[in-house]
């Protein structure tokens, strides 16, 4: 449930508020003396505690020291002359101020700050909107929301507090000439970090976000809760609602990006540095141009569009579709545009950082405000020199001033006019034309590897596709139709990301970590896993659009539909480019290969009889799963249960 937008905005300003008050340090011309707000603030708060009886009194002096905190940030943040909502004009005004003021030696650290101060400004309305964000997730009444949207703003400010505090003691060592001051900010910023990071890992816990519903819904069917138990202490089950972020999130689209691997479980440590995205966009919509410090690909879920690749010397549009894969490397700039008039255009992004292990930022060229140009934060002299133009002139670019009457639009995704959409789609090529073949292809018009009436797989390796082979990463896509089952398999060396694009499905695998997870310390872990092997668990999900599960390398795993839906998908083949799929069921299995002599001394129990189960499917790969088949006779189990019980046992995995 979302919470009003006064609300929000109230949060929002407030934090705004406080954010200025902060880049407003950077510019060394505040006022000296003047008590810091936030003291009045902890000494209001403490007479409350100390001298204020009853809980409904203390509740509102409470709310006395917050509006006397607002007001004093009004108060002076009026007498500063400074837009609260408005960073970006902050850090140009304290640019300005460094080279007007500041001497020719201090000029290179005094912008420093200032663009210090912007990007932790930056970062921390990022942080808030994404906390936000999981409160609107969260299955509760709008008095609990507006309780989580308020413990996000006080979670951020208490964070931009303590780094403002760790800063001014920095610069008054600075001021009383101590040495090594870089040091010292550097330290500031990285227990910042960590102190971010502890807080996001907090509120990715599944439970701060889902238990508070389920615990008032006494009468929800035992089985179930188990089920939904299993479901959120599941380290390879990503539900979309809880797991994804939206790094950009605005009118017209959204770029969401999955919580790191290794904060989910570290079962997951050795995919770590990859990182699953998604671009939503709107119809008649355009992506502003940008490079990652990470390579990329794109795969086309759904929609139409077209997609452009820059560089300094030549660029190439692309025409793209449902399966269209493309594959970018870290610094290619990319724009697109979706020219459709109805349906949205989304992607899939996978991306492999190459600085910060695990993390990627994004690049814009051309930008104001929001986004910030990279070009705005070198020096007025050097773009002077560089455009050879005269800084007026450069300014109308980078910090255009609003038409009468018109608003120039903010954010990555913009509404674009249509004869602006027909311009930049008109030279575009489709892949596998000249000047594409190394960069795109469709993998939907590819011929399926498997296929029958229940479904079809598709699949692109690096051994083939020449598009894949820098990154070593394997691109697939299957459709399980009603009352279907993809049959059990496991992949011998590559992890599988899989992404659900449209219907739902069941998912069971088998799983030999999770059986041993009792144990608390890792290293105990370890040597248990010495000592035992050959037991594992089941791990199952109810996947829907959206949600994503992992697939680890040597994983028996299967995927039945119900009788109401459909089920499509993509997935990313990891560390493995030259895996292959071993199915343990279907008319070609594994064990159906084994030597009788094998069989039997492995089962225990005469070849023939394990022959009449496993030789017996007449499909592969896909089957029908109706009731029927799912429910056995009893008189076969009754006369088969002793003799097949070692079958079973191999079968109880799925």
């Amino acid at each position: 449930m979302v919470i009003s937008k006064s609300h929000s905005l109230v949060l929002i300003y407030s934090l705004l508020l406080s954010f200025a008050l902060l880049s407003s340090a950077a510019c060394v011309h505040g006022r000296k003396g003047e008590q810091d707000p936030y003291e009045e603030y902890d000494q209001c708060q403490r007479r409350c505690e100390w001298e204020v009886r009853g809980e409904r009194q203390q509740e509102q002096c409470e709310q006395r020291c917050e509006r006397q905190l607002e007001e004093r940030l009004q108060s002076q943040h009026r007498r500063r002359g400074l837009n609260p909502e408005d960073p970006q004009r902050r850090y140009e005004e304290c640019q300005q101020w460094c080279e007007q003021q500041a001497g020719r030696r201090e000029q290179p650290q005094c912008q420093q700050k200032c663009q210090g101060r912007f990007q932790q400004e930056k970062q921390a309305q990022r942080q808030l909107q994404q906390c936000q964000e999981r409160c609107e997730r969260q299955e509760q009444g709008q008095r609990e929301q507006q309780q989580c949207q308020s413990k996000c703003q006080q979670q951020v400010v208490e964070q931009q507090r303590q780094l403002q505090q760790c800063q001014e003691r920095c610069e008054r060592q600075e001021q009383e000439g101590q040495p090594k001051w870089q040091q010292c900010q550097s330290k500031c910023q990285q227990e910042h970090e960590q102190r971010r990071q502890q807080q996001e890992q907090e509120g990715y816990n599944p439970h701060r976000h889902t238990m508070t519903r389920r615990e008032e819904e006494e009468e929800e069917p035992e089985q179930e809760e188990e089920q939904q138990q299993q479901q959120r202490n599941n380290p390879y089950f990503f539900p979309y609602r809880r797991s994804f972020q939206s790094r950009f999130r605005e009118e017209e689209g959204r770029f969401n990006i999955l919580q790191r691997f290794a904060h989910k479980s570290p079962l997951l440590k050795l995919i770590d540095n990859y990182r699953l995205a998604t671009f939503e966009v709107n119809p008649q919509t355009f992506v502003i141009p940008h490079h990652c410090d990470s390579h990329a690909l794109y795969v086309v879920t759904n929609g139409k569009g077209v997609i452009t690749f820059v560089n300094d010397e030549n660029k190439i549009a692309i025409n793209v579709e449902t399966g269209t894969v493309l594959k970018a490397h870290a610094g290619a700039t990319v724009y697109m545009v979706n020219h459709d008039n109805r349906e949205k255009l989304n992607i899939a992004v996978l991306a492999i950082p190459v600085n910060t292990p695990g993390k990627f930022e994004e690049f814009f060229p051309a930008g104001n405000r929001d986004p910030q140009s990279f070009i705005q934060v070198f020096s007025s002299r050097v773009l002077e020199a560089v455009f050879n133009s005269p800084r007026e002139q450069i300014e109308r670019i980078f910090r255009p001033r609003e038409q009468q009457g018109q608003k120039s639009q903010q954010g990555i995704f913009r509404r674009a006019e249509a004869q602006q959409i027909r311009s930049l789609t008109q030279q575009a090529t489709s892949p596998g034309e000249k000047g594409t073949e190394s960069l795109a292809f469709n993998l939907m018009r590819q011929s399926p590897i498997y296929s029958n009436q229940n479904g079809r797989f598709f699949e692109a390796k690096p051994e083939n596709f020449k598009q894949l082979q820098d990154f070593f990463v394997s691109v697939a896509a299957f459709q399980i139709n009603k009352e279907s089952i993809f049959v059990p398999h496991f992949n011998t060396k590559a992890t599988f990301l899989v992404l659900v694009t449209e219907g739902s499905a069941n998912v069971e695998m088998a799983c030999p970590h999770l059986s041993r997870q009792s144990q608390s310390v890792e290293q105990e872990q370890e040597q248990q896993e010495e000592e035992r092997s050959g037991e594992f668990k089941q791990v199952r999900a109810k996947l829907s659009a959206g949600d994503v599960f992992v697939v680890p390398a040597a994983h028996p795993v299967t995927y039945f539909t119900s009788q109401n839906q459909n089920f499509k998908a993509i997935a990313f083949g990891l560390n493995g480019p030259t895996t292959r799929r071993v199915f343990v069921a279907g008319k070609n299995n594994l064990v159906r290969q084994m030597d009788s002599e094998a069989k039997e001394i492995s089962f225990g129990i005469p070849s023939k009889l394990i022959d009449e189960v496993f030789n017996k499917p007449q499909e592969s790969h896909f089957m029908s799963f109706s009731p029927q088949q799912r429910q056995p006779r009893e008189e076969e189990m009754r006369g088969n249960n002793n003799r097949l019980s070692s079958i079973l046992e191999f079968a109880r995995m799925f």
